[in-house]
């Protein structure tokens, strides 16, 4: 199936909501200790886990090495009874695209506008705009992993692997990430509360002075 128009990350976003409504816990970049043992040497992009099905989800460019890793994967779970592999084809210019790196005042900035947001009652417009700012965080702390439109899930994953949050912030960003999902596809009448977003407003503040004085 071809999403066209959409980065790697931007298909994996497109598909939680849709896996989760039917019933599926979904997982991103799955840790190997959830994976069967088929999945040793391979580790998908995700996988999507019910009593009855489990599907293990590839994404993949318009190219010929693409085809040539669909069709071993292919081969990988013929013979595996329980699993199922869906493939799934970003844009290549999309998934080409760089992002630019916010620098240190455009981040506070940001940060404030979520202050304001939340201050003034708006408290979903913060939300969106405080998982915003962490992607542009995190992006100027690991540019190098994030030049590109990344997933909340792997956003969350690769910084708490690299020590830059805590457990109990990363327990917060999952639960504020379901939220954010949820109101950027369109469930309007989804809440938060004002402890989580002040816990989000801390969080942020807190990787802002980790970042490199000398940030653009």
């Amino acid at each position: 199936m071809s999403i066209s128009g959409s980065s790697e990350a931007e298909v994996i976003e497109s598909l939680l909501p849709g896996y989760e409504a039917e019933g599926f816990d979904f997982y991103v970049n799955p840790s190997p200790s959830i994976l069967p043992p088929l999945m040793r040497t391979y580790r998908p992009d995700a996988i999507a886990l019910r009593k009855d099905k489990k599907i293990a989800i590839e994404v993949v460019g318009s190219t010929a090495s693409s085809e040539e890793k669909i069709t071993a994967l292919q081969s990988l779970f013929a013979d595996q009874a329980g699993w199922e592999l869906r493939v799934f084809y970003a844009s290549p210019m999309a998934s080409d695209k760089l992002l630019e790196i916010a620098s240190i005042p455009a981040i506070n900035e940001s940060i404030q506008r979520v202050v304001d947001l939340k201050a003034a009652g708006h408290e979903l417009p913060a939300l969106v705009m405080a998982w915003a700012t962490f992607e542009a965080v995190g992006r100027a702390l690991l540019p190098d992993q994030f030049r590109r439109p990344q997933t909340p899930a792997r956003l969350v994953e690769v910084l708490g692997s690299e020590g830059y949050i805590t457990p109990e912030e990363a327990d917060t960003l999952r639960a504020a990430s379901k939220i954010r999902n949820a109101v950027v596809h369109g469930q309007l009448d989804s809440t938060v509360d004002q402890k989580m977003l002040e816990s989000l407003v801390s969080i942020l503040k807190t990787l802002c002075k980790l970042l490199p004085a000398g940030s653009s």
